[in-house]
């Protein structure tokens, strides 16, 4: 009994072993310094990203980002990082004094098993960092029927909503990554993606995101608002064919 119980074990820490194994941590220090050169990293409590150990699809893993500031501390940006993409850079949030501290849910693409992380950048250039490890596969090279009509029906349509103090907006819209394969052609689909979402309040510009070929079909993000005295949100979104999408409304 014995005997067959440390078989067991070691059958379970070898399977542990193999889980993390896929994650490689290797890749960092090459994109620590090609990113941001010899600039030290600091991992900090008051920023903090979420998501699944492991996507239940890769081509919408969907992740939070919590930033906790206090006055001595202002972020300027947060820079999202896929170490195993083929497109590590995923998408940058530009914060404003509305945004600094922020509660960020958006749905990525994941080609295979990575750690994810989140880079925020202070006004005195201070960087500072927080990570997770997810499982996923094949977010960025899948098969995809160009000719689906669904892909593009309403293209550009951007669906808001305000809750509870949280905005959330989903833009349709296809995000091809242009690593995607067409099923009639067997050729790649061209890159086209939501490049950039900018949500301005009453005139002043409260977060904008630029967005790589990482964010998920569709893009998705939500996050906490709240203001004393009414006004209008617009919020725009650029493609990188040059199409402007635009969408009003009153709070």
């Amino acid at each position: 009994m014995k005997i067959k119980n440390l078989f067991i074990i070691m059958i379970l820490i070898s399977i542990s072993i193999i889980a993390k194994a896929d994650v490689n941590p290797d890749l960092w220090p090459y994109l620590h310094a090609r990113m941001f050169k010899d600039r030290p990293i600091t991992e900090v409590d008051f920023l903090k990203i979420s998501g699944p150990k492991r996507a239940s699809s890769g081509a919408q893993v969907p992740i939070n980002i919590q930033l906790t500031t206090n006055k001595d501390v202002y972020i300027k940006t947060i820079t999202l990082i896929i170490d195993a993409n083929p497109g590590q850079h995923a998408a940058t949030f530009h914060l404003s004094n509305q945004t600094q501290n922020l509660n960020l849910f958006t749905r990525i693409r994941m080609e295979t098993d990575s750690f994810v992380r989140v880079i925020a950048e202070d006004n005195n250039s201070n960087l500072y960092m927080s990570k997770i490890a997810i499982r996923a596969s094949g977010g960025c090279s899948g098969h995809v029927d160009v000719n689906d009509p669904a892909l593009t029906k309403d293209l550009g349509k951007i669906l808001v909503k305000i809750q509870d103090k949280y905005l959330t907006t989903r833009i349709k819209h296809p995000n091809f990554t242009g690593l995607q394969k067409d099923h009639d052609s067997g050729g790649y689909i061209p890159k086209w993606v939501v490049e950039k979402i900018q949500y301005k309040f009453k005139d002043k510009i409260i977060l904008i995101t630029e967005n790589k070929i990482s964010i998920s079909q569709d893009p998705y993000l939500k996050f906490n608002f709240s203001s004393d005295s009414a006004g209008e949100m617009v919020v725009s979104a650029t493609d990188t064919k040059g199409q402007i999408f635009l969408k009003t409304i009153k709070i």
